[in-house]
């Protein structure tokens, strides 16, 4: 029993000596902006509809923050983020023992900046990348479906470390 309590009290010490600490539930972005506009990012890869799967993470993201309003048009913001996919790859991560493939790495790579929408000014700008392993299967629709699957959970985390960023003016 004491030793599991020395293990949270160890633990515990170690995330506040490291500065870890959680985001403000007012958590503001950069500038003051309330109203953002989330424009499509670019998609500078081969693979499509990333953008679609990124952006829509982004905005689901944003609708969920506090001191945060989405805004349909440009004109009506007070900043808009705007981005690039610069990467994605699908890679073959490990085998089976007749030497087929067992398990993907599928990795996201995305540049976003948010931009005064009056001066496009830059108030935050960032690089993430993210990757999600995913089974491989004999059939192929079940595997693309599971690369799908796998891109969505990257877009949604990438989308909560970018937010989380900003928020912090990080």
């Amino acid at each position: 029993m004491t030793a599991r309590v020395l293990i949270v009290l160890l633990l515990a010490l170690s995330l506040w000596g490291c500065g870890y600490h959680l985001q403000d539930k007012d958590a503001a972005l950069p500038g003051g902006v309330r109203y953002v506009y989330v424009g499509i990012l670019h998609n500078g890869t081969y693979e499509p509809f990333l953008e679609n799967a990124v952006s829509n993470a982004l905005i689901d993201r944003l609708v969920r923050s506090p001191g945060v309003e989405l805004v349909g048009k440009p004109d009506r913001a007070d900043a808009i983020l705007t981005g690039n996919i610069v990467g994605y790859s699908n890679k073959s991560l490990s085998y089976n023992g007749n030497d087929n493939i067992a398990e993907y790495r599928s990795r996201l790579t995305v540049e976003v900046a948010l931009r005064h929408a009056d001066t496009a000014q830059i108030l935050w700008k960032g690089r993430s990348s993210w990757t999600e392993d995913y089974a491989a299967n004999a059939d192929k629709s079940l595997e693309d479906d599971r690369e799908s699957a796998a891109v969505e959970v990257i877009a949604q985390r990438l989308a909560d470390e970018l937010y989380a960023r900003m928020a912090d003016d990080f």
